[in-house]
């Protein structure tokens, strides 16, 4: 952009900010001003409205007790002569020139008489008017305000009082009302005219009627159509015509930013049709809620000028004053940019042919002051500079070629040296904390492998370590000693040929099949589980009655990688119940403590290794840090059972889509269910994301309970499957059509078998759950039962939605 067209925006800018900037604040002044005034008039009226309405009412007032005063006419009343009450009624008005009209209503609420033109008679008054209603329910309560009891309709200020005989029988009511019509509106302007007549100059009154929705009476301002657009919208609307602001809902209007309008009146106040309003509320009888009856507005109203007219105005002004100012500008711009371009475009132009080494340069002749004197310097640089700046040209660039050349091979050698470097120290050091890490752990195996056989030697209990499917690995000397036989003899022989239930003889042959496999189902040793039992010693005639605990040793994938058989002599219980606690804390404290310490560093070390160690090397620390585990497996086994201490194992996780892991672990018990003849379904969320866990323990978890609600289902019920996100947590439901199980078998469902408690025959299943719940648990989960008569039974647990 060049300096003339600069100069042009510059000058249009500043011309349009003056211009419309003061256009602006003269229409935001006299738009104030004018509003500021019709506020104040409107404002004015509206408080001598108010006057005047109480003025009236306290004359409607007096006219009453005049009316009750007067004997004969309270007569004609209670003689029910409507001729003698229309004579005496009559000259009471025209006596007191009162505008109004007289109504007489009986007890049951019609209207006996009315002066009202036209005179109507028989209507009920109470089933349109809820202050007749309430004054005659409460024994003739007097009642002053604004009523439209009337067949009409009309709006007026009212006095209700009571006529009662001698012993205070309610024997009907005076109603002395004013009717706010359209007379009475222009009479109000009129008085105002009188009263001030600058202060409230080209006021009007107008009459909404909330009853009817529509505009019953107004001045002669605003009567026969000129009210404008704003009047005609409430007849055809009724009190939707009024802005939202009006109708309480805390909206501020344009106008009351900009016009100072007190606070308690924003919701009073406004502009409509080229005028100001102010609503002046008529309310009624107030209720015990705090409520009352609306029946209607009284509409103070000022003229105030369009802003249109206004906007118009200001815009013809400025546009002629923009455009003289701005052609103005034009033509100064065009001479100060030819003052300044011309002698720059010839020094350009001259600068040009000294670079191009042209013969003919023109003269500086034409210029003067500054731009002659910057000439001359170009002139003198020029000359001066050229052939040393060529000179200089050919040495920095060939110097700059070597410097690159020689810096880029030095940071080449340096990042070399000190890659090398870096990585002599970090494997000089991990090599050195391994070694440190493998002496310790092996000093540390050996003292844990020790401390674990001098518990095995010194316990009074029998122990049977045991593959998952029942075999016997080894068993502790008080065992061998109880059965009569040596280690050799018994290794690899099933523990149930030893371990006898109570009331089985004694097995002849001591041979058996070693090591057998017994289906497959490392849940069958637990199936065959007995927790009393007899061990027969096999020479001599002799046998001890035990009490019997199966432990299941779960490995890393959850699955059961063998069992620990705890065997107590019956005749020792009591004193093996002090041991049990000392047994618990030694293998706490002295053994697991320090295997849990050292297993726990393996995770760190592992993850190095298998960077920067040999792969020989890495092998061996895993192979080291599975025995750890198996260690912590055994000693966590004895501390679940004799303890209660559930350790925390190192379960591995990976993504689970519950919905195919549903849709097989149904597959599975689908048998199960046919054969129970049961409807198994499946019901979710859409969009529901994968866990992280572990996920043959939640499939284990998952066909347990399948298993537990379909055998306590009824033939022909249904068992269905549920899942959704809760939060952070993902929640999987069971739940049975019936019957429901009894409170006991619900809240002793997952703790296991209780001896003396539970009967035997259900050992296999209470146990089967148990280990359902630990599994929930470490996956850091919660499991719970809930049944209902009638609704069945309902098996919840959760896991961790993001891991």
């Amino acid at each position: 952009m060049g300096i003339g067209s600069r100069l042009v925006t510059s000058f249009f800018i500043v011309i349009a900010i003056m211009v419309g900037g003061y256009s602006v604040y003269a229409i935001f002044v006299d738009f104030r001003t004018t509003r500021t005034h019709a506020n104040q008039r409107v404002t004015l009226a509206a408080n001598k409205v108010d006057r005047d309405l109480k003025n009236c009412r306290a004359t409607c007032d007096g006219y009453a007790d005049q009316l009750l005063g007067n004997s004969s006419l309270m007569q004609s009343f209670l003689a029910k002569d409507r001729s003698g009450l229309d004579s005496k009624l009559q000259k009471f008005t025209n006596d007191i020139h009162f505008p109004g009209y007289i109504s007489l209503i009986e007890p049951d609420g019609k209207v006996f008489f009315n002066t009202e033109t036209p005179k109507q008679f028989g209507y009920s008054a109470s089933a349109v008017s809820e202050a007749i209603q309430v004054s005659l329910s409460n024994g003739g309560r007097p009642y002053g305000g604004t009523t439209d009891f009337t067949a009409t309709g009309v709006v007026a200020v009212s006095s209700i009082v009571p006529i009662k005989d001698n012993s205070g029988k309610l024997k009907g009511l005076v109603v002395v009302s004013q009717p706010l019509n359209s007379m009475y509106l222009t009479g109000e302007v009129t008085r105002f005219s009188l009263e001030e007549p600058e202060a409230v100059k080209d006021v009007d009154l107008a009459l909404f009627s909330a009853k009817v929705g529509k505009i019953t009476a107004a001045s002669d301002g605003l009567g026969h159509g000129r009210g404008g657009d704003f009047i005609k919208e409430l007849n055809e609307k009724g009190a939707k015509a009024f802005p939202n602001s009006v109708l309480g809902l805390g909206v501020r209007p344009l106008e009351a930013l900009i016009v100072p309008v007190a606070a308690d009146r924003l919701d009073f106040t406004f502009e409509r049709s080229g005028r100001w309003w102010f609503r002046y509320t008529l309310p009624g009888l107030k209720r015990q809620d705090g409520t009352s009856t609306n029946y209607g507005d009284i509409l103070v109203t000022t003229p105030v000028p369009d802003v249109k007219n206004q906007l118009l105005v200001a815009l013809i002004g400025s546009t002629l004053f923009g455009g003289l100012a701005l052609f103005l500008g034009l033509f100064f711009s065009a001479r100060i940019k030819g003052s300044v371009e011309e002698p720059l475009h010839f020094l350009i132009d001259r600068t040009n042919d000294i670079a191009d080494k042209k013969a003919r340069i023109p003269p500086l002749e034409g210029l003067s002051g500054d731009w002659l004197e910057l000439g001359e310097l170009i002139d003198t640089a020029v000359s001066t500079m050229r052939s040393t700046t060529q000179n200089l040209k050919l040495k920095v660039s060939k110097q700059k070629e070597e410097l690159e050349v020689r810096t880029q091979q030095a940071e080449e050698a340096v990042g070399k040296l000190e890659n090398l470097n870096r990585q002599i120290a970090t494997q000089s050091r991990q090599l050195a904390e391994v070694s440190k890490q493998i002496n310790q752990a092996n000093r540390q195996a050996i003292i844990v492998q020790h401390k674990l056989d001098a518990v095995l030697q010194s316990s009074t209990e029998g122990f049977l370590i045991l593959d998952q499917y029942g075999n016997i690995l080894t068993a502790n000397p008080v065992f061998l000693n109880w059965a009569g036989s040596t280690e050799g003899q018994i290794a690899g022989r099933q523990c149930f040929d030893l371990v006898k239930r109570p009331g089985e003889t004694k097995t002849q042959s001591v041979a058996g099949q070693a090591f057998a496999r017994h289906g497959g189902d490392p849940n069958a040793v637990i199936n065959r589980f007995h927790p009393e039992g007899i061990i027969y010693h096999a020479r001599e005639d002799k046998k001890i009655e035990v009490l019997a605990h199966l432990q299941p040793i779960v490995g890393e994938d959850s699955n059961i990688q063998g069992y620990v058989m705890v065997l107590r002599d019956k005749s020792l219980r009591s004193e093996n119940a002090q041991l049990k606690e000392e047994i618990v804390n030694v293998l706490q404290d002295a053994i697991r403590k320090p295997i849990a310490e050292g297993e726990s560093r393996w995770a760190s070390v592992l993850a190095n290794a298998s960077q920067s160690l040999n792969p020989q090397v890495t092998q061996s620390l895993s192979e080291l840090r599975a025995i750890y585990q198996t260690l912590l497996g055994v000693v966590d086994s004895y501390l679940m059972m004799y303890g209660g201490f559930i350790p925390e194992p190192v379960i591995p996780k990976e993504a689970i889509i519950i919905t195919r892991l549903v849709s097989e672990c149904l597959e599975e018990v689908t048998p199960h269910a046919r054969e129970r003849q049961l409807l198994l379904d499946y019901k979710t969320v859409p969009g529901l994301p994968s866990i992280n866990g572990n996920r043959d323990s939640v499939r284990s978890v998952l066909v347990e309970v399948l298993n537990h609600l379909i055998s306590v289902t009824a033939p022909g019920g249904r068992v269905r499957v549920e899942s959704a996100i809760r939060g952070p947590e993902m929640r999987m439901s069971v739940t049975s059509s019936g019957p429901a199980l009894p409170i006991e078998e619900i809240t002793d469902m997952f703790v296991g078998f209780v001896q003396g408690k539970h009967t035997e025959d259900t050992y296999a299943r209470r146990l089967s759950l148990y280990l359902a719940r630990n599994n929930v648990e470490r996956l850091g989960g919660q499991i719970w039962a809930e049944s209902e008569a009638g609704r069945g039974t309902a098996i919840y647990f959760t896991l961790p939605s993001q891991n």
